[in-house]
């Protein structure tokens, strides 16, 4: 199975941190489809502000 760390998709995107919402690639299908992963820290910059004494991962980026 292909997979891409985060070093190898930053060398095929142009985004960088903190939009670049990807620590991982797998499950990849060539010019059909791949599966994220993405590591969510309590102190990453879309939920500091996003009910701040009890941080979430916001729902509109679960569903992107």
């Amino acid at each position: 199975m292909l997979e891409l760390n985060k070093e190898e998709i930053t060398s095929l995107l142009p985004h960088r941190e903190p939009m670049l919402l990807i620590d991982k690639l797998y499950d990849i299908k060539k010019l059909s489809s791949a599966t994220a992963m993405v590591k969510v820290k309590k102190d990453s910059f879309f939920v500091l502000g996003h009910f701040p004494e009890n941080p979430v991962m916001p729902g509109v980026l679960i569903v992107e």
